[in-house]
Order: structure tokens, then sequence, then C-alpha cells
């Protein structure tokens, strides 16, 4: 230990000590999800979005499985990272279910025009099979119940 009063690490640790638990995560983080939860929930979406493709055409379902393969994971992993990340604060899965639909729709509106069948329906396919991801991943998620974190300074 230093003699130097402001370098004692006992002393002059975080504020904000964990909790009992092995919570790993940060001090405000109720919903975390892991690279495996990530991985089921793009591969749900994926083969949910060419599933509703099917009903409207076979052919276009097997067409768009193999062609949306590589753009469905990469999309879906990089907004998927974000859209996670934002909502780790938020506890209730129901609300990230919903805003997993809502930025999927958001973000494919612009691009609907591009398909035969409508701007509206093309977006609602992939709002849809994200919203349908995120659901299939809700036992995958670590939650965290505690309601706050315990305060180091009222034990003294």
């Amino acid at each position: 230990m230093s003699q130097e009063p402001w370098t004692d690490e006992d002393e002059y640790s975080l504020a904000v000590r964990r909790p009992s638990s092995d919570w790993r995560y940060g001090a405000k983080d109720r919903v975390v999800l892991d690279g495996k939860g990530l991985a089921v929930g793009i591969a749900v979406a994926h083969l949910t979005f060419c599933i509703f493709w099917a009903f409207h055409s076979l052919g276009w379902a097997l067409i768009l499985f193999i062609y949306s393969l590589l753009p469905a994971w990469v999309v879906g992993a990089v907004v998927g990272s974000l859209v996670g990340l934002a909502l780790r604060r938020v506890r209730n899965q129901w609300l990230h279910v919903a805003a997993f639909f809502t930025v999927g729709l958001l973000m494919c509106l612009p691009f609907g025009g591009l398909s035969a069948t409508g701007p509206l329906l093309f977006s609602l396919s992939i709002a849809l099979a994200a919203g349908v991801g995120r659901l299939a991943i809700w036992r995958l998620v670590v939650t965290n119940e505690q309601p706050s974190w315990e305060n180091p300074l009222s034990h003294k």
C-alpha cells in the first residue's frame, strides 16, 4: 500500500459496488443478451421472413432465403446489437419486442418501394420477423431482477 492518500485503492475505490450476486454487467443494465441469443434471434427472424414470403410464393421464399442470408445476418447483427444495447436499461421485454418491430419497420420503409408487392407489405414482413426474432429469445436474455444496487455508504 502506498503512503500517498490519493493512490490508496481501498479508500478511493468506485462509489458503486457490485451486489452480492454475480451480475457482471453495468449497474443500470436490466436485460442483457449474449452472442448466442443474438444468433438465435437473427436465425428465427430470417426464417420467419422467408416463411411469410412462402405464403405469397414458394419460389420467392427459396430465392429470398438464399439471397437474403448474408444481408440478414450482417444487418441483423449490427441493428440487433445496437437496439439491444440501447434497451439494456429497460426491464420490460414487451417493450423490447415492440422496439425491434418499430425499428425494423422504420428502417425498411424507405426500401419497401423496391418491392413489387408494395412498400408496406415488404416493410411489415421484415418488421414482424424482427419482432418474432426478439420474442423467440425471451428466455435467453439475462435479466437483473434487483430493484436497486446496495449503497456501500449505508452500511457504515
